[in-house]
């Protein structure tokens, strides 16, 4: 029987320090860009009035104006919290919109998952919206 040497499998070969060095910084290079179009992006989009259209026990409806003064519609993702007089938490919710190039226009979101009912002859006191961009390692 003959013998036959066979390589190891599979070859390993060290990458070269000026591909590593390359992929470093297109690693970087992408953060970069990354941090500087979310910048610019959010200083075209402008949200104005914002309150309470109508509410109830079991839901909140939030409504805003939203202006987008960039010349590209854009999908815009959303944070929208609403508050009680104490300043807890009574509802939240996370969503994504659209909204045209060059337009100011008239939204409304309904909250109808709140975290706890509103009590009886209770109001929401205060709502925030809060322009939420992809970043690294998270959105």
């Amino acid at each position: 029987m003959p013998i036959v040497d066979r390589l190891e499998y599979p070859k390993k070969y060290k990458m070269s320090s000026a591909i590593l060095l390359l992929a470093v910084l297109l690693a970087v290079g992408a953060l970069l860009y990354q941090k500087y179009s979310n910048k610019a992006r959010a200083k075209q989009i402008v949200i104005h009035s914002i309150g309470f259209d109508e509410y109830d026990k079991n839901y909140i409806r939030v409504g805003y104006e939203i202006e987008n003064m960039g010349k590209k519609d854009q999908e815009v993702a959303l944070l929208i919290r609403v508050y009680d007089r104490e300043g807890g938490e009574i509802a939240s919710i996370f969503f994504k919109t659209n909204i045209k190039a060059h337009t100011r226009e008239f939204q409304s979101k309904v909250i109808d998952e709140l975290n706890r009912p509103l009590k009886e002859g209770e109001k929401p006191y205060r709502a925030t919206i809060e322009l939420r961009q992809r970043e690294f390692m998270h959105y």
